[in-house]
């Protein structure tokens, strides 16, 4: 077979340019630590380290999440932990004034250090994180969950749900409690009662009805679970309001209360609660009064700090007085007793953050060391790779420097 001159050079410039090629191609390995620099290089690895980072990027924001719901948890501990020492500090004061020797101004004066605590309470419960989102308002964190109403009641504006957080492709994490399950709807050692008005009421009657006080256990005990309705009728030929004190559930009069003349401020006893309408209710205005067993944290100290202040020295309000302190301190526990199942379900889940942290670092860990693999160079294997190739092309520059020189008019 006849070999031209001009295959001799063009075959020998071909071989140094696909060398050349190569080690370009592995300098640029060497330079970026990568195994190909665009996806046609190797499209089946380049697909599997788009899926993989993918997958890192995903893991990197559950931790981001796990480590947002680390804080607020962490949070709303260390709040309810302060809670406890404040009713801890309450509940001494409340032994405190059961003392017998104690004076009239002694128990005030205790009253003043409850009443005092009692704001400090409400602080806590209406903590807020960082972010400014209020930590027990439920789902509703631009919300103020505890506010007082025109009568001075506390009542819980939040709702029951929790705000959540992903924390895995197919579970979420709560961040947070609703106040109400926590502080407001505590257990209490006996009946109580709740009033509230009617969200029918008219906007311009203006009323208000005032914390129920139990004067007579025995006969609210004998109501429950039954409670009252306070309801405005046709006012007197004079223009004076009148209302009338019915049970809930069969509308029955109550102690003789029907077609009262209605004074703003008096006060009203009716089945064992006494209890104050202010302000201008019109006809068709209602007002209930609610039986039940539980009661708010807030309600217990306010009550406790109200008797220290109001009960003198005779037998009974000495009596009444023991039953106050007897029912407080059993009430105070229960408080305490719910936050510490507050306080546990939030460890639970803190342990469950942590747990699934380290879930995640691990898998993140595999999946950077797959990464390495599918697009990292082995830097001893390719830089004698890269060393081979130079060899190479200097043995093809060299032997084509020689084979170029042959030439047959060397012999003539």
């Amino acid at each position: 077979m006849r070999i031209s001159s001009s295959q001799i050079y063009q075959q020998g410039i071909d071989n140094m340019t696909e060398v050349t090629r190569q080690l370009a191609k592995t300098q640029a390995q060497v330079s970026s630590g990568k195994r190909f620099q665009t996806p046609a290089d190797d499209p089946v690895a380049a697909s599997r380290v788009v899926q993989v980072n993918q997958e890192i990027a995903l893991r990197d924001q559950y931790q981001n999440n796990l480590q947002q719901a680390t804080n607020a948890l962490g949070l709303e501990d260390s709040t309810l932990g302060q809670v406890t020492d404040v009713l801890q500090r309450i509940r001494e004061l409340a032994v405190q004034a059961g003392d017998g020797v104690l004076t009239q101004q002694d128990r005030a004066s205790l009253a003043t250090e409850i009443s005092t605590r009692t704001d400090e309470l409400m602080s806590l419960m209406n903590s807020r994180s960082a972010s400014g989102e209020y930590l027990f308002s439920g789902s509703r964190g631009q919300t103020q969950p505890f506010q007082r109403n025109s009568a001075g009641q506390v009542v819980f504006m939040g709702d029951e749900s929790q705000r959540r957080v992903q924390i895995t492709a197919s579970s979420s994490l709560a961040i947070n409690d609703s106040g109400r399950g926590i502080f407001q709807d505590v257990p209490s050692v006996s009946t109580t009662v709740s009033a509230a008005a009617s969200p029918n009421n008219s906007v311009g009657g203006q009323g208000a009805i005032s914390v129920g006080k139990i004067v007579d256990q025995k006969a609210v005990d004998a109501l429950f679970p039954d409670g009252l309705v306070v309801q405005f009728g046709a006012p007197n030929p004079d223009g004076s309001a009148t209302f009338t004190v019915t049970r809930a559930s069969d509308g029955r009069v109550v102690d003789n209360l029907q077609n009262v003349a209605f004074h703003s401020g008096d006060t009203i006893t009716a089945q064992g609660i006494q209890f104050n309408l202010t302000g201008n209710p019109v006809q068709g205005d209602k007002f209930t009064l609610t039986t039940g067993h539980t009661q708010s944290m807030v309600s217990t100290v306010e009550q406790l700090a109200a008797g220290l202040t109001s009960l003198g020295s005779s037998d009974a309000d000495q009596a009444s007085l023991k039953t106050l302190i007897d029912q407080t301190l059993g009430n105070l526990d229960n408080s305490m007793d719910s936050i510490s199942r507050a306080r546990a379900e939030v460890g639970a889940r803190m342990n469950t953050a942590d747990s699934t942290t380290s879930l995640h670092q691990d898998v993140e860990t595999q999946a950077k060391d797959m990464l390495s693999k599918l697009s990292d160079i082995d830097y001893a294997a390719t830089i004698s790779q890269l060393n081979m190739q130079q060899f190479v092309l200097q043995a093809a520059q060299q032997s084509y420097a020689k084979i170029s020189g042959l030439s047959l008019f060397n012999f003539l």
